[in-house]
């Protein structure tokens, strides 16, 4: 299998420094056109389906993505956004020292998800993609935590839950390409 795996589309909170979380928030006209052009770029390839996050901002980017190829695009919520409990929606410019260390640290407290438990449904989504999915070119469409830890798992690169600075980053619309 080839698996095309692709952070959504610039959002305006993505522009506005704002925590997205599990919010359903809309491409910008910038994320829009990022997308309009990986569509393109990616035209000639023969996806069999797309997976997404069922988040506006992916579904959006597999819309897009999707109108040269006219195939079924599946939600899944293992590919979700890591959830920012009580920092969702909220300014980063705006987070004193004392969140910020919180907000970096997924504290349980501030009712977010932790890294590990993204990691988790990041792997149940790769184990689900070697052993169930029958399809020979997979566009998954997802966030940047959830790339960042399929693409860990992928590739059996070190990684520590507890130092971002190891995650691998995904910028808007980037897509990274793997066989399985």
């Amino acid at each position: 299998m080839k698996l095309y795996l692709m952070r959504h589309g610039l959002t305006v909170w993505n522009e506005n420094g704002r925590s997205q979380g599990h919010s359903h928030n809309r491409l910008s006209s910038t994320g829009k056109k990022q997308v309009e052009e990986k569509a393109k770029d990616y035209s000639g390839v023969k996806f069999d389906i797309i997976y997404a996050s069922p988040l506006m901002r992916t579904m959006q980017t597999a819309n897009i993505m999707n109108k040269y190829h006219n195939v079924k695009i599946i939600k899944n919520d293992l590919l979700i956004e890591i959830d920012r409990g009580i920092f969702a929606g909220k300014y980063f410019k705006d987070l004193s020292e004392e969140e910020k260390v919180l907000f970096n640290s997924t504290d349980a407290s501030c009712k977010m998800e932790s890294y590990q438990q993204v990691f988790d449904r990041a792997k149940q989504f790769v184990d689900f993609l070697k052993h169930e999915c029958k399809y020979d070119n997979v566009l998954v469409v997802t966030h940047e935590r959830v790339a960042s830890f399929i693409t860990h798992i992928l590739t059996g690169t070190k990684l520590d839950l507890n130092d971002k600075k190891s995650f691998i980053s995904y910028s808007n619309a980037e897509i990274k390409e793997f066989i399985i």
